[in-house]
């Protein structure tokens, strides 16, 4: 099949389950902001998120080595999924053990065993949608996103409306749509028949986690310039603040679930075996489009921020709509990184995705100390911004070194000036900065028209 068509099929695929899920899940917004107060609702946020920072912690990353190692055609499927589940497992041991002094934070009291029920179900559920992906199950794995969200909503709706469990229930929901989900793919993908204690090898076991491994503090750094600056939000200015920060923060992750769903199927496509000059063509002409899609439509975002925080949030979050701007132009730039980073997987170079990743972190953390004091949850957007900016820079010069993609840099800086342009004059309520914005888009849009074309016609 032409790589093309494959890529775009499996994108279309992975986007009825990706797109449609967080779709799903944005537009309960309203319902959310409405049981739960600001104070709630951070608090709930800082749960989710310490959750997903132990994810991979206790899991040593494995998710991530089932996928890479899964695809090759000539490795060993049932030691690839042996290898995952008994190391997620060993983890999660680890994790108990340790679980005493994770009780001794404060706003974990009460919450401690929910989140490590989460962080179990959570890996459970990441390896085996991650193993059924590796074994060509794409249809099944699209299900499964489409039926996790279903169930989330289900229980969101039954625990938080009917039963009133407020902060327990919505982390109980989570908690119930990943653990069902995860056994609806073992059994539907019959994965029973890779578990084998006798096709466990050392040296597979040991290339899995030394690809996996420095992944691990990778998505601590991630967490650290995604995730940190809610709790110096809390700490510095109060709980209510972070709960307005964290709605703001789900605007913007319109362009990074796209980002998502295209790299779900992005991953399957760049470890197809191609000479290196036929890859690197191919890599050029992919990210042309990506990146034009994902300007164009966080030009959108941007434009319409006002609008889609006051349909989206109770009028108690409206204050959200002026962070969605710097954060959308941050996710620009980590979508862009986020591709970049997909050389390192190709050239299983995990080791550089956790320099530049620590690069940013590094940034952020100084950045939000200073900066939230400065500006309150301004600041933690710019830092934000600057840690993305700083990613995405590192890589685009360091993978020239292993693949070179041909891109128009003149046009990409350009395109990013005019969001900047956006973003300043939203803030700055520049007179008939409504205009000013709305034009800023179409030259973006026109900018990018080519690429998006040609995309079109190679897909025919």
């Amino acid at each position: 099949m032409n790589p093309y068509r494959k890529l775009i099929s499996n994108t279309v695929l992975f986007g009825i389950s990706t797109f449609g899920s967080k779709f799903l899940s944005f537009l309960l917004t309203p319902f959310y902001t409405r049981i739960l107060s600001s104070a709630e609702y951070g608090v709930t946020d800082l749960l989710i998120q310490t959750g997903n920072l132990i994810i991979p912690l206790a899991s040593i990353g494995i998710a991530n080595g089932v996928i890479r190692f899964g695809l090759e055609r000539s490795s060993n499927k049932s030691g690839v999924f042996t290898t995952g589940l008994l190391t997620m497992l060993a983890g999660f041991l680890v994790l108990l053990a340790i679980s005493p002094l994770l009780g001794r934070i404060e706003f974990l009291s009460g919450y401690l065993w929910l989140v490590l029920l989460y962080v179990l179900t959570a890996n459970l559920h990441a390896l085996c949608n991650q193993f059924a992906r590796a074994m060509g199950h794409v249809r099944l794995f699209a299900l499964d996103g489409v039926l996790c969200t279903l169930l989330v909503i289900g229980f969101d709706i039954l625990f938080l409306a009917v039963f009133r469990m407020g902060i327990t229930g919505y982390v109980l929901a989570n908690v119930l749509s990943d653990g069902i989900t995860a056994l609806f793919v073992f059994f539907r993908a019959r994965q029973w028949r890779y578990l084998h204690l006798s096709a466990l090898s050392r040296a597979g076991a040991s290339q899995m986690l030394r690809y996996s491994a420095p992944l691990v503090p990778s998505n601590l750094c991630s967490w650290i310039i995604n995730i940190s600056d809610r709790y110096l939000i809390a700490l510095l200015v109060n709980s209510a603040a972070n709960g307005i920060y964290a709605i703001g923060n789900k605007i913007p992750n319109i362009l990074m679930t796209i980002s998502s769903l295209f790299s779900s199927a992005w991953q399957i496509s760049a470890l197809a075996e191609q000479p290196k000059a036929e890859k690197e063509r191919f890599f050029s002409n992919v990210f042309s489009v990506y990146s034009s899609i994902a300007l164009v439509v966080a030009s959108g975002v941007i434009l319409t921020a006002q609008i889609s925080t006051r349909l989206l949030a109770a009028p108690e979050y409206y204050e959200a709509w002026r962070y969605v701007p710097v954060l959308t132009l941050a996710t620009t730039f980590a979508c862009l990184g986020a591709f970049l980073s997909s050389i390192y997987m190709v050239e299983q170079r995990s080791g550089a995705t956790l320099f530049t990743t620590m690069l940013g972190a590094a940034v952020n953390v100084v950045g939000n100390f200073f900066l939230i004091q400065l500006w309150g949850p301004m600041g933690a957007a710019i830092s934000t911004l600057l840690s993305y900016l700083l990613i995405f820079g590192v890589r685009a010069i360091h993978t020239r070194t292993m693949l070179r993609i041909r891109w128009d840099a003149p046009k990409l800086l350009i395109c990013c000036l005019l969001l900047g342009v956006q973003c300043v004059v939203m803030e700055s309520a520049v007179p008939l900065w409504q205009l000013w914005s709305g034009l800023c888009l179409l030259v973006v849009a026109a900018m990018n028209y080519k690429p998006l074309r040609q995309a079109f016609l190679k897909a025919m």
